[in-house]
């Protein structure tokens, strides 16, 4: 009888546990000293609303202050203490520096924002303190216990052709971190800014003035009676509030002025001769030629201008019947 011995084979499965160590780098643990989130803080306090001329030069600073803020203490405790620093909403994109070093544009066209921060003194626009967007300059290794004041400058700049508007002054709030703590922050106030221009519009730039007829005899001296009636103004809608509006009459694309008052008249085979015309103001002044003079010194928002004017003859020689065309170029400035 044969038996058959069967050998069953034993295998011991050896689990491998290979226990995984994930290294991360150690921070420093910073703690912040100081009256909450209030001693690192400088807002700077920007007019609700600012008011332009539309032609303002490229690279004009509309606003310019500087402030610090209250001492800041802070304890780090560990290997690196990361510093970190810059506008937390501007990027990269919105530089603008063909105006001037460190000029971001902002959401109103035409405005720019220009920034700078230090520890040690009021800072100046140099390079290393510029605020630049969000970044990281580098570390503290070790213990550290650190005691500074937040300063920092800010101004307003013109960058463009300035668009009305309103300047959202939270896309411009800028922080100074160390470890993760703030210890030095930027804002600005009010939180929207009215940006308008005090430009005003003509309603017609081209005033076509028809004059009375006149006969030799109906001269009264040297001057003949006023020739107009109220429809010779110069009107302006659209004026801003505070807007201040001058205006003057120029030689240059005029025919002709003699005596710094006297305007010209066409010449042609029909015309007549021996005869000007002076252009007066409502209170019957004689204006004087490139001599500016204020219409209204302050308008209110929207409500439209006049600038009521006369005209008369003057003798200028021997009268000679005929007809009178003249030119008379006008400019009208916004302050």
């Amino acid at each position: 009888m044969s038996q058959r011995m069967t050998i069953h084979s034993l295998c011991a499965g050896v689990a491998l546990l290979i226990a995984t160590v994930f290294l991360h780098p150690a921070y420093a643990n910073c703690t912040f000293t100081g009256e909450g989130g209030k001693d690192g803080v400088v807002t700077f306090q920007i007019p609700p609303a600012i008011v332009l001329d539309p032609d303002t030069p490229v690279g004009t600073v509309i606003y310019d202050n500087n402030a610090e803020s209250g001492e800041v203490r802070v304890d780090c405790g560990g290997a690196d203490a990361q510093i970190r620093r810059g506008y937390l909403t501007l990027t990269e994109g919105d530089a603008r520096e063909d105006v001037l070093p460190g000029v971001y544009k902002t959401n109103v066209p035409g405005i720019g924002i220009r920034a700078a921060s230090s520890s040690e003194q009021f800072p100046d626009y140099t390079e290393e303190n510029l605020t630049r967007p969000w970044h990281s300059v580098g570390s503290i290794h070790g213990y550290s216990h650190y005691t500074s004041v937040f300063r920092a400058a800010a101004q307003l700049i013109v960058i463009g052709d300035i668009q009305e508007g309103d300047l959202d002054t939270s896309r411009l709030t800028a922080q100074d971190t160390l470890g993760g703590v703030v210890i030095g922050e930027m804002r600005f106030s009010p939180t929207s800014v009215h940006i308008t221009t005090n430009t005003c519009n003509l309603v017609d730039h081209n005033i076509y003035v028809p004059l009375k007829t006149v006969n030799v005899q109906d001269f009264n001296g040297q001057y003949s009676d006023i020739l107009t009636d109220g429809s010779f103004k110069i009107e302006i809608t659209d004026c801003a509030a505070g807007t201040k509006v001058d205006y003057q009459f120029t030689s240059a694309g005029s025919t002709g002025v003699t005596n710094g008052n006297i305007l010209g008249i066409a010449a042609g085979d029909s015309a007549a001769a021996g005869v000007g015309i002076q252009i007066l103001d409502k209170n019957d002044t004689v204006l004087q030629f490139d001599q500016n003079y204020t219409a209204i010194t302050s308008t209110q928002d929207k409500v439209p201008v006049e600038i009521p004017l006369k005209a008369r003859y003057v003798k200028t020689g021997e009268v000679k019947a005929g007809k009178v065309d003249s030119v008379a170029t006008f400019e009208v400035f916004y302050r």
